[in-house]
């Protein structure tokens, strides 16, 4: 009877892998532009994944690694990113079992803080170590330079920019310049409480938020300006997913008090390599319409709008120099044209009011630099990479999944 079941098992375990190994996807851009680092979206449904490592091979033998995540309902997604797709062309890639061991992790994510100290007026003091564990709970009433958790927030970073937003009661986003495509944010932060604010090695701290809404931070707008997400019961975040491609934060608000009513809201940031735009998803529970993001108002910029955009995304934008190593600096929002209430400002930033489709908003929000290693160091650099970033979210792409 053993013997039997065994052999079940394996015959069921064989056919689990020859089916996964018959499976193929096109990828067809329908567009006449082209499309860099297109990142590929399979929902898991049309794929019998059975638990384990997979990853995709070209026509040319190039190896891709496939990675499962979720969207901020909890549907899961195959996901691989492929480097470029010219203007009409047609990709095949076939699934196998294993790992793409040559390819180099180009996103990251983290949640990081100080143990072996103790709390005093508020201050975390005392000897410490740093743990990492991508996950933590906080009080409404957390504040601001506690020395507790690293940088003061969770980060998260591509191979060309890094971000993070304040796990305090500022809540507010911030941008970190990248001078290397490689892995920075594990290094940042744990010699000293804000040496990250000057210039290093790998990069630097390149945003001076205060009370604005930085770049992309979530805020509700009052009739006259925009608040940020400031009044909160409690918040849980963790990062859940850490991967080669895609890494994300999920963060849940509990008792977000505005200017209309109390809500719990839920937020995923999402990054893929080599884009420099993060994606911003947010679910509502509760009725809240005047949800509102932005971009710190600064002297010596100028606000861009594209002139003409027949298409579902459109976006806008602020260039100058606004850097705190005073550089060249582009910062941009892409929003979808349905989702827009209006456009105003307040004293300290521009700013775009949205308006949830079933208690669900979304948006991305990016920020350049003219000294990262792949420089932006003009208004016509920084609209190409606004365009590169648009060509993919308005893309055209037709994505067949079969059996070989």
């Amino acid at each position: 009877m053993f013997k039997i079941s065994r052999s079940i098992s394996l015959i069921v375990f064989l056919l689990l892998i020859q089916n996964i190994y018959s499976q193929s996807v096109t990828v067809r851009n329908l567009s006449n532009n082209e499309l860099k680092d297109f990142m590929v979206e399979i929902s898991v449904k049309k794929l019998p994944l059975s638990i384990g490592n997979y990853y995709v091979v070209s026509k040319e033998g190039v190896q891709l690694p496939v990675e499962i995540v979720s969207d901020i309902y909890g549907e899961q997604k195959a996901v691989f990113s492929i480097e470029k797709i010219e203007p009409n062309a047609t990709l095949n890639f076939s699934f196998h079992r294993g790992q793409a061991e040559n390819y180099p992790k180009r996103t990251y994510a983290e949640i990081a803080h100080k143990i072996g100290g103790q709390f005093v007026n508020g201050k975390y003091q005392g000897e410490f170590s740093w743990v990492k564990p991508n996950f933590i709970r906080l009080p409404g009433n957390f504040k601001d330079h506690s020395y507790f958790i690293k940088y003061e927030g969770a980060g998260w970073e591509s191979d060309k920019v890094a971000y993070r937003f304040y796990l305090d009661q500022r809540n507010a986003l911030d941008a970190f310049g990248k001078k290397t495509p490689g892995i920075v944010l594990p290094a940042v932060g744990v010699d000293g409480y804000d040496n990250y604010h000057k210039m290093t090695v790998w990069g630097m701290d390149d945003m001076e938020v205060g009370k604005s809404l930085g770049i992309g931070s979530i805020a509700y707008w009052d009739g006259e300006k925009a608040s940020r997400l400031e009044k909160r019961d409690s918040l849980v975040s963790c990062v859940i997913s850490d991967g080669k491609v895609r890494s994300q934060i999920k963060t849940i608000y509990y008792g977000w008090e505005n200017s209309s009513n109390k809500v719990n809201l839920t937020s995923l940031i999402t990054i893929d390599a080599g884009h420099r735009a993060s994606h911003m998803e947010l679910k509502i529970d509760g009725k809240l319409d005047n949800l509102t993001t932005g971009i710190i108002k600064l002297k010596n910029t100028e606000i861009i709008v594209p002139t003409s955009n027949d298409s579902e995304w459109t976006y806008f934008a602020t260039f100058g120099c606004q850097s705190m190593n005073n550089d060249n600096m582009g910062l941009a929002v892409f929003y979808r044209k349905k989702q827009l209430k209006f456009q105003s400002e307040d004293e300290l930033n521009h700013v775009i009011v949205l308006t949830p489709d079933n208690g669900y908003v979304e948006y991305y929000f990016m920020a350049t630099w003219e000294k990262e290693w792949q420089p932006i160091v003009d208004k016509t650099s920084f609209l190409n990479a606004i365009e590169d970033e648009l060509n993919c979210l308005n893309q055209k792409v037709s994505i067949n999944v079969r059996k070989n």
